[in-house]
């Protein structure tokens, strides 16, 4: 530590608004902490941290490992859209999220100075452990002076649609040129009709050539731009699915409005290959030709990016994950 890191972590703000009310959903607590006004105003919140447990497990790194240590955290305000305060609208503009850090003095001195200011820690937050909590820092724009708050000043938090994903793992076998039904549960407990209307072997090189010779990228791109194009699309190809290989294209239906992800077994179990020099990562996705499936439902399309040979009949595989789509809505809160 010197003073120079010290000047670093030294906050000066115009004011500082205490908004100090803890809401709780499916019986998890978050607390509105406040906002401050300095160059920009935000907005504190804080929420409770859940480490994956796979994280700390002993074993092989496998993809199936990665996969569940980067199961996406839940941030449950990070993805607002909106504060109203009373009358007062403001525009939430982004934002962080990070572990709640006893090294981190900027965020002590922020809890200094909202306490300053008359914020009251809850009896429930008092005897949390710092590691098992995270603050969100939204940014509000536009904003020259914070609003005023009375106890009866309603608060309402518009949230953004906001995919959740749910690990479900459950062992599917594909057959190349045919269909198939299965059901899980998800994880509301419901069962899930899924139909597997097709399972094609894709020539990734082939589609990828196609692609870029199509003469309506010549009327957006310069030369320059398509050539640069190319080379990162086949240095990607070259590193993920070699020449003479195949990707696997499926088309779906599932009677709930989930977006399914796949993977092949080999995928699962393999380890992370390394790459010298430059990595690359060509992401693809699959959009069928019909909007509505056989079974009145919408068609939809995964690929598993595993290179296959192009003969290949049988895909031991799992439905890995699936994602839950959510749509808009408006949280409001009355200050007590």
């Amino acid at each position: 530590m010197n003073f120079s890191l010290l000047e670093g972590f030294h906050s000066k703000w115009q004011d500082i608004l205490v908004i100090g009310k803890t809401t709780e959903r499916n019986g998890i607590k978050y607390h509105i902490v406040g906002m401050t006004l300095s160059d920009e105003a935000k907005l504190y919140i804080i929420e409770p941290y859940m480490e994956p447990k796979s994280r700390n497990r002993k074993g092989i790194r496998n993809h199936r490992r990665m996969l569940k240590e980067h199961e996406r955290h839940g941030y449950s305000y990070l993805h607002c859209s909106d504060l109203c305060l009373g009358d007062v609208h403001l525009k939430i503009q982004g934002g962080m999220g990070s572990p709640m850090d006893s090294d981190n003095y900027g965020m002590i001195q922020l809890f200094f100075d909202m306490m300053g200011a008359g914020w009251t820690v809850p009896g429930w937050l008092k005897d949390i452990d710092w590691e098992n909590l995270m603050l969100l820092t939204l940014n509000i724009a536009e904003v020259s002076k914070l609003p005023h708050l009375t106890p009866q000043t309603p608060i309402a938090i518009t949230h953004r649609p906001n995919p959740i994903q749910h690990i479900i793992e459950k062992t599917v076998t594909l057959n190349v040129g045919k269909s198939r039904s299965f059901c899980f549960v998800d994880n509301h407990g419901d069962e899930v009709l899924c139909h597997i209307n097709s399972v094609a072997l894709i020539d990734v090189w082939k589609n990828t050539e196609e692609e870029l010779n199509d003469p309506k990228l010549a009327e957006r791109f310069s030369p320059e731009q398509l050539k640069e194009a190319a080379k990162h699309s086949y240095d990607a190809l070259e590193q993920c699915c070699p020449k003479g290989m195949c990707y696997i294209g499926i088309e779906y239906e599932c009677s709930k409005n989930y977006d399914l992800t796949f993977y092949s077994k080999q995928y699962l179990k393999s380890r992370p290959e390394t790459h010298q020099g430059s990595s690359h990562f060509l992401m693809m996705r699959l959009k069928p030709d019909q909007e509505t499936g056989t079974h009145g439902l919408p068609l939809k399309g995964c690929v598993i990016q595993t290179p296959v040979p192009p003969d290949t009949i049988k895909i031991p595989a799992e439905l890995f994950l699936y994602y839950e789509r959510v749509d808009e809505w408006t949280e409001t809160i009355l200050l007590k």
